[in-house]
């Protein structure tokens, strides 16, 4: 009577292994060549092959870590955070990355420097006057960023003539900035006229 499971010994099962095993270790020579991207993209094809190999998840914790530093994420990023979070959670966060980036336990050549961005992380956020001050500074740009939205009209050029009848010119120049506000407020509009007389 034929069996529907598949056997430790089963060609499929070691093939896919196998592949797995290829895809980590290209997955460590494309951090080493700083392509975090490929990296995980790599360690996520070892992952589909054989969702049992033994540390993927921490070698993945870890490339992104990397990638998060070089691009510039801030504290916040580096632990995984799109924005502002309050102690306790970045505390916990901090204790769990840790542990899966700490290099006794994770065995990627990105592991010691994940451990490292990750407690300087921690280091400067566990202090409330840093993480008060940090916290205030990246409100101040998420509300230039992201809250305005700045819109140039093109410029023109008005002909004006002066008493003595003599041709001049001025050159306007109108930016209209724009608060971007949830639904149903009302919009915040400012209109700036530049003008310069030729």
């Amino acid at each position: 009577m034929a069996s529907n499971y598949s056997y430790p010994h089963d060609p499929l099962i070691n093939l896919a292994k196998m592949a797995a095993a290829k895809a980590r270790d290209a997955a460590e020579e494309y951090f080493k060549l700083r392509h975090f991207d490929l990296a995980i993209k790599q360690a996520m094809v070892a992952k589909q092959f054989d969702p049992d190999l033994q540390g993927v998840d921490h070698f993945i914790q870890a490339y992104q870590i990397h990638k998060a530093v070089s691009e510039k994420k801030g504290w916040y990023g580096v632990l995984g955070f799109q924005k502002v979070t309050d102690y306790a959670t970045v505390k916990k966060q901090y204790k769990d990355l840790a542990r899966f980036v700490h290099p006794d336990k994770n065995t990627c050549v990105a592991a010691e420097g994940a451990f490292q961005h990750v407690k300087a992380a921690w280091d400067f956020l566990a202090d409330p006057a840093k993480k008060k001050a940090y916290d205030k500074s990246l409100s101040t740009l998420s509300f230039q960023g992201s809250n305005v939205k700045i819109t140039r009209k093109r410029a023109c050029f008005h002909a004006k003539t002066s008493s003595n009848e003599d041709d001049r010119g001025f050159f306007k120049k109108t930016i209209k900035i724009m608060r971007t506000t949830k639904p149903g407020q009302p919009t915040c509009c400012v209109r700036i006229s530049v003008c310069r007389v030729a």
